[in-house]
């Protein structure tokens, strides 16, 4: 069975408001977890929106990660950080109970653990509209990373029914879905189809 993860996008769903709705429905609709993500704002802002995402997440039991404000987890004392590469090395690993970061390859994954990396993102997988100028990196990444690796490793990028499940067969059950789940009317219809 697989988990599905929601990396969130503001600007797809119109507005933090709109995102807010986009959180709930997609809680309700039994999601695995979602990472919060919002590169456009600062760090109090992000802050004050992180506190009313995880509230609606609180209420249904899901997994939130805060993404890249490193600081504010260290201010509000939260344990689900999920980091770029650069910021884990400027900031180290501490006082997280699971710190996910991203790489593109191996080298950048072995880099991450050897930072302190409990959990790595691996992407992208598939071709995809938002990196549509980069060459995919393929299934091959997750096998090669299982080498050495058998934590958790989550997979994003261009994930769809439709290719899923080459991305068990590699090694990892955990999908990250952005544009599709940011853009989808029935988050619940599109959840069951994997």
């Amino acid at each position: 069975m697989c988990k599905i993860f929601a990396v969130t996008n503001s600007e797809i769903c119109g507005g933090f408001e709109n995102l807010k709705i986009k959180v709930l429905r997609l809680c309700e609709a039994e999601i695995s977890g979602i990472i919060y993500r919002d590169k456009a704002l600062n760090s109090a802002d992000y802050e004050k929106n992180f506190i009313e995402i995880l509230k609606i997440c609180k209420n249904f039991g899901v997994k939130l990660f805060l993404h890249n404000f490193y600081e504010v987890a260290l201010k509000l004392n939260y344990p689900y950080i999920w980091l770029p590469l650069p910021t884990l090395k400027m900031c180290g690993a501490k006082n997280f109970k699971e710190i996910t970061v991203s790489a593109h390859n191996v080298y950048e994954a072995k880099e991450a653990l050897g930072f302190g990396a409990t959990a790595l993102c691996l992407s992208h997988i598939f071709k995809t509209s938002c990196k549509a100028e980069l060459t995919p990196k393929g299934v091959n990444l997750i096998k090669n990373v299982r080498e050495f690796f058998d934590g958790e490793i989550y997979a994003l990028g261009g994930i769809s029914p439709n290719n899923f499940n080459e991305i068990l067969l590699a090694g990892t059950n955990n999908l990250c879905l952005m544009s599709s789940l940011m853009q989808i009317q029935n988050e619940k219809e599109l959840l069951n189809k994997f």
